[in-house]
């Protein structure tokens, strides 16, 4: 005959095996609860950040346009140019800042649009080089990268075999983005960090080079387009900025043996850089914007996950 006192234990056992599962089951379904608001709580923040920005863009679009009516120069003195000021919006902050794209110069213009090496801007790139203690011949390897064949161009040529073990080949073409400069053989990341602030990519129209803003162009730029200027002659033409017209450049000592037809006192293209922040979300975005004829044009948008 079964003993009373040990059905019982067994039974008592047997509950409490059963409520620490449900106990544990209660347990991982709040935490599977809070994971999901969490979520849905990601979600919605980063969806209210994402449009931010995009309020963001329509107010530097104003910006272009009405400085397109109001001013036939661009300048780091006019108000699309001031420093961003956070403002506040629905519980989170939103802040933008525009730079003109036509301050750098542009990496794209080292090719034509047939996919042929420009050798007047391929000396202009080696000349920046030398300036900032860079191999020149690393711009043999950016042009490889860059044109339409498959030769490689002069000593610092790279083309297939520098690629050989890499999870991708020579592009052949025109850079799309910043970030694709670290693929091309022997520009590591203190090659391109020392290229930041003076080149940038951005479009290249077809048969025409991409002009330089005089009026908020680095120096380490111009003295790259004019092989007679000097640091201080650099220093002294940015000191008398703005400019309303080439004129003064014209007559300058320096400027023989240099392009003037590549500088300009207007810019149209222009980058923003757009941040908003709503609890723990912090989105960030660029836009590059193109500007013809007051009509403003978004070109590319990028989500920017990682910055260094």
């Amino acid at each position: 005959m079964n003993d009373p006192h040990h059905q019982r234990g067994a039974a008592l056992i047997i509950v409490l095996g059963l409520v620490a599962l449900i106990a544990g089951w209660a347990a991982n379904a709040a935490y599977e609860d809070m994971l999901s608001l969490r979520r849905a709580e990601n979600q919605q923040l980063s969806a209210t950040a994402e449009l931010a920005c995009l309020s963001a863009l329509k107010l530097a679009r104003l910006a272009l346009e009405s400085d397109a009516k109001n001013s036939d120069t661009d300048n780091s003195e006019e108000d699309w140019a001031l420093p961003p000021t956070p403002f506040p919006l629905d519980g989170g902050l939103v802040m933008g800042q525009l730079e003109d794209s036509n301050r750098f110069y542009n990496l794209n213009d080292l090719v034509t649009s047939e996919g042929v090496a420009d050798r007047y801007s391929v000396v202009e790139v080696k000349r920046l080089f030398t300036l900032l203690e860079l191999d020149p011949s690393l711009v043999d390897a950016l042009v490889d990268w860059m044109d339409s064949d498959n030769l490689p161009s002069g000593s610092g040529g790279a083309e297939g075999e520098a690629y050989y073990g890499k999870p991708y080949s020579v592009k052949n073409a025109r850079l799309d983005r910043w970030n694709e400069l670290g693929m091309v053989a022997g520009f590591d990341a203190p090659v391109v960090q020392a290229l930041q602030g003076i080149v940038m990519v951005r479009p290249a129209y077809t048969g025409v080079k991409t002009l330089v803003n005089i009026n908020t162009a680095d120096k380490r730029v111009l003295r790259m387009l004019f092989p007679q200027m000097t640091d201080a002659d650099a220093d002294a033409m940015i000191a008398a900025r703005p400019y309303a017209d080439l004129t003064t450049m014209i007559t300058q000592p320096w400027a023989a043996g240099g392009n003037i037809t590549r500088l300009s006192v207007t810019s149209d293209m222009f980058l923003l850089h757009a941040q908003a922040v709503f609890g723990h979300v912090d989105w960030k975005e660029d836009y590059l914007l193109a500007r013809q004829g007051g009509k403003i044009s978004l070109r590319w948008r990028e989500r920017k996950i990682w910055q260094p």
